[in-house]
């Protein structure tokens, strides 16, 4: 516990009783001494695991050199980050808007489709999650986030995520933009059926809307490919990105075809700090390092999901995901389970009521793998002893 973080932070995370001060690949120690696996990894954010040499040295290099220089002056190290982004970027997505999170990507995504249609509305998922900032909120589908600050950006219309035939019945002519997640994250690593996205991109574009892909999660190598949804072939019109992106270093970025892009005047959208020359650097080795390992990661994530599936427990569910983005889905809640596991060494997420969330850095190895599924198994064990006595 840190006195000063419980006396001086507002009190909006739900915080747990260890203080972390070193990491290293996927493991982390805390105050004293003791050793975690690390599959929470920052909410998916340390994609590269902690102290990657390659981002280090790029953090050192730019440190050396410079490291302010605001978006109205032209710089070498977001110049080197723009190569390597448009190399795994979607070859009919143009530009880009650096920015600082997923939330600042989404919220532009939102202001370019008002601007790009001319329309106000907007049509999002039950279960979507699109950040905490007033426009990202407005799309963000629970209540708990939403209440207490509403009336928001609107008229939104939820529809059921996942449900082809909840399509057909909406009108979509009066929404500037859908805004989706490939792959739901906050609401439990939700795998959308094979149809949907390529209908709901069908319907958008036959309406004049926008199709806004939100890959902050999802993205970024998370599923194998470097962005999800070039797992059912579509074609956004804006994607956005953040979390990973910059390797540990807050980062998100807003990516558009020419035509929406171009909406956009000199002043109508800037952020101070994005672009920044220190998270270019990082994001670019993050992209050039995640190149090296993106094959693998399909095949960690199978290790990791055919080891939990082994667990012979009454209190699991499902355990389902895509690459190295997995849930299990217990059917009591999580917390009991998420405590021990992290009593016992390792640290993951967790996700509505029951879900338990994996979202690990890539560089995981056989050893990390190993130890993990063990100390969650065993955690699951101890639970289920306790709740038989």
């Amino acid at each position: 516990m840190s006195e000063i973080e419980e006396r001086r932070l507002f009190n909006t995370y739900q915080r747990y009783g260890i203080k972390l001060v070193r990491g290293k690949g996927a493991r982390v120690w805390d105050t004293l001494g003791k050793e975690y696996v690390d599959f929470m990894a920052g909410f998916g954010v340390g994609i590269l695991g902690h102290g990657h040499p390659d981002v280090v040295k790029a953090i050192e290099d730019q440190l050396e050199s410079i490291f302010i220089c605001h978006g109205s002056i032209y710089n070498e190290s977001r110049e080197r980050f723009l190569e390597e982004l448009f190399r795994v970027v979607p070859s009919h997505l143009s530009r880009a808007f650096m920015s600082n999170s997923g939330a600042e990507a989404n919220e532009l995504a939102l202001k370019l489709a008002r601007k790009y249609t001319g329309r106000k509305g907007f049509v999002a998922f039950t279960g979507a999650y699109h950040g905490k900032t007033a426009g990202a909120l407005s799309v963000t589908y629970s209540q708990k986030y939403r209440e207490g600050f509403e009336p928001l950006l609107g008229p939104v219309k939820f529809l059921k995520y996942g449900d082809s035939q909840a399509l057909d019945g909406v009108d979509f002519n009066e929404a500037a933009a859908v805004i989706v997640e490939p792959i739901q994250g906050e609401s439990g690593i939700i795998v959308p059926p094979d149809d949907f996205l390529p209908r709901l991109q069908e319907k958008a574009h036959a309406a004049g809307s926008l199709l806004i892909v939100d890959e902050v999660q999802s993205g970024m190598g998370r599923t194998g490919k470097w962005w999800a949804h070039q797992n059912w072939k579509i074609e956004p019109d804006v994607m956005t990105g953040g979390k990973g992106i910059g390797g540990g270093v807050p980062m998100g970025v807003t990516v558009a075809t020419e035509n929406v892009a171009q909406v956009l005047k000199v002043g109508e959208h800037s952020s101070t700090m994005g672009g920044n020359p220190l998270a270019s650097a990082a994001g670019a080795a993050t992209i050039r390092a995640v190149s090296g390992l993106l094959g693998e990661v399909e095949g960690k994530g199978r290790e990791i999901m055919d080891g939990i599936s082994k667990i012979n427990s009454p209190l699991v569910r499902e355990v389902r995901g895509r690459g190295l983005m997995i849930a299990v889905d217990l059917k009591v809640r999580f917390k009991d389970v998420l405590l021990q596991a992290m009593s016992n060494g390792l640290i993951p997420l967790y996700s509505g009521l029951t879900v338990i969330r994996f979202l690990p850095p890539y560089v995981i190895n056989s050893a990390d793998i190993r130890d993990a599924v063990e100390i969650f198994s065993r955690s699951i064990q101890e639970i289920e002893k306790k709740m038989s006595v």
